[in-house]
């Protein structure tokens, strides 16, 4: 990472950094960038001053280093700012004290709930949740860098600001793990709910700020939209965790109650009612299970290409044969004595089956008498097809590849040539090669001069997504790389020797370089084991 020297006003890059301040701010006009640091005219933009105003006060606080987001991130570079977005949770965590600086702000004097401080505009943005949470040592300042208290002295406050539990803020029973308060006694839906109702410059940035929280981390992907950035936030938290909480939201705006509807949330904003929530642990939930009468139920379950695979608890509807109440192994907190399970309603979308879709999603169901009224099952709760409400196109009809191929260069190899499926889009980032693929309509006759005449077939079950040809200058090697991802979630891979561009495809006779096939292939081979799907 990068520190700014408090003194010299210079960057310097650390593995292993020294102890430093960090900044919490609102990003306003003229700020000071990485690329602006070192240059004169830095002193004369607008951002100038809050840099030299937080760099003086940590000096008077004893630090020489302190990160702050606008200059210590080359955002030209996208490799350093996906790993600044999945370490800057860390980054704030391990540092020493943290500057929150209201420029909004002007009287440091009145703290209460209608003052400027509670207003200011700093607790409706997205990444400062994660500013707020993860320092051990946070001190608030007016625009003039007065003081105006610590999150300790303030939690309270912040509290009702944030709808985020004083004990978090205030680490109570935190022990020596700084976040066990927020991510053993909090549930998904309730740390979800803290984030409803805030606002980011880009859309992704609203799952991309929560990666943190959770302890997720995935590839940043600008330009795949917040719903679907906000899927993948949500799958990868579903990797490491049992919590069903996580399918605890209601959507007021779903449109027909009886449209069906997918298990998983598509904003934050979703949660905005579920920070009573609480996960009910796997033990308990077994516990629970027994008692009222029911099988062990299994705690797995996974997102599938085609929906969510799940064993739940049913309890037919009245009077409606094929509607149901599933109970999740969450509880909503009433008092500090009652709680009341949560449910979700499902409607069986195929007949004589186990498959179903979410309805009345403008609702969660309290449910209080669960005696012998529901029975465990194995089901499947499908994805909608087609929807307004996913743009035409989503999780059955898209799908994204990430390729980090920065080992194949350092083999000495680059790309020479690359061809591309007609529905898939390619960006490349670096070292990093994000495929963006969309179901294939195909068309009703034959269609001229497509993108891939050589390799890639344009049907709709295609499964190819690139192809592309890797060249060593120096001892003259090549290679093919053909990647994808098949419609059944099959990952594909393929290596072959380069062949001529100018051969036609029905002969495909392959053009053999002066190498051994073998002994480069067993070498780059290892490099394209990382790539991965993003379902």
């Amino acid at each position: 990472m990068h520190l700014l020297h408090t003194t010299t006003k210079k960057l310097e890059e650390f593995v292993n950094p020294p102890d430093y301040a960090i900044l919490s701010h609102r990003w306003r006009e003229e700020e000071v960038l990485f690329a602006d640091i070192h240059q004169e005219h830095a002193k004369g933009m607008k951002g100038y001053a809050k840099v030299e105003g937080c760099c003086e006060q940590a000096q008077r606080d004893g630090y020489q280093y302190i990160w702050i987001d606008t200059c210590c991130i080359d955002k030209n570079s996208s490799a350093a700012l996906a790993e600044a977005i999945n370490s800057m949770f860390k980054w704030y965590e391990d540092a020493q004290i943290c500057y929150v600086y209201l420029d909004d702000v002007t009287d440091n004097g009145d703290s209460e709930t209608e003052s400027a401080f509670a207003k200011s505009e700093w607790f409706t943005r997205g990444w400062t949740l994660q500013e707020l949470l993860a320092p051990t040592s946070l001190f608030f300042f007016d625009s003039r860098w007065r003081e105006i208290g610590s999150k300790n002295s303030l939690a309270g406050l912040l509290s009702s600001i944030t709808r985020v539990h004083v004990d978090v803020l205030t680490r109570v029973n935190a022990g020596s793990d700084k976040l066990a308060a927020s991510r053993d006694s909090f549930s998904v839906a309730t740390k979800m709910s803290w984030a409803a109702g805030r606002k980011t410059t880009r859309p992704e940035d609203r799952a991309y700020s929560l990666m943190g929280i959770f302890r997720v981390h995935m590839p940043v992907i600008y330009g795949e939209g917040e719903k679907k950035a906000f899927f993948r936030l949500q799958l990868e938290i579903m990797r490491t965790s049992h919590d069903q909480s996580i399918f605890a939201w209601s959507n007021p705006s779903a449109g027909g109650y009886k449209n069906g509807t997918w298990p998983f949330a598509l904003y934050p904003d979703c949660f905005a009612k579920s920070g009573n929530v609480e996960d009910v642990p796997s033990d308990e939930w077994i516990r629970y299970s027994q008692f009222i009468g029911l099988d062990v139920p299994r705690l797995d379950f996974a997102a599938t290409n085609d929906g969510l695979d799940i064993s739940l608890p049913l309890r037919p509807l009245v009077n409606e044969s094929d509607e149901f109440i599933a109970l999740l192994s969450c509880r909503r907190r009433i008092s500090d004595r009652e709680y009341r399970n949560v449910g979700i309603r499902l409607r069986r979308s195929v007949a004589n089956a186990e498959r179903y879709e979410r309805i009345d999603a403008h609702t969660l169901e309290d449910i209080v008498d669960t005696h012998k009224e529901f029975k465990i099952k194995r089901i499947h709760i499908s994805y909608p097809l087609l929807s307004d409400s996913f743009n035409g196109t989503f999780f059955s009809n898209s799908t994204s590849l990430f390729i980090r191929h920065v080992g194949v260069e350092e083999h000495g190899f680059s790309v020479i040539d690359m061809e591309t499926d007609p529905s898939c889009d390619l960006q490349i980032h670096d070292s990093d090669i994000v495929l963006l693929m969309r179901r294939p309509i195909l068309p009703p006759k034959p269609v001229q001069n497509l993108k891939c005449p050589h390799h890639l077939p344009w049907n709709m079950d295609s499964s190819w997504l690139a192809s592309f040809t890797y060249h060593d200058s120096t001892t003259k090697e090549q290679f093919v790389v053909t990647v994808g991802i098949s419609w059944s979630a099959q990952d594909r891979l393929d290596f072959f020797p380069a062949q001529s561009r100018q051969e036609s495809d029905s002969v495909r006779e392959e053009r053999w370089p002066c190498f051994c096939w073998k002994e480069t292939l067993d070498r780059v081979r290892p490099v394209f084991s990382h790539y991965h799907s993003l379902w």
